[in-house]
């Protein structure tokens, strides 16, 4: 009887997960690419570009609790 090689299984078990993964995610991430163009290309027509949104914070002269 052959004894359990858990270094073997758990390459076979990464193995197929990864496949699964390339399988279903590299159409929505193809898709993600389109549409990131798409916008791009629809602001470049619009005369509009994205602008880095401004955080303020409140000064305090008091000690923070």
């Amino acid at each position: 009887m052959k004894s359990f090689d858990g270094e073997a299984f758990g390459k076979e078990v990464v193995a197929v997960v990864r496949d699964y993964l390339e399988r279903n995610l590299s159409p929505l991430a193809a898709r993600v690419e389109q549409l990131e163009s798409r916008v791009i290309l629809l602001e470049a027509q619009a005369g509009t570009t994205k602008a880095k949104p401004i955080v303020r914070i409140a000064a305090r002269s008091e000690p923070a609790t």
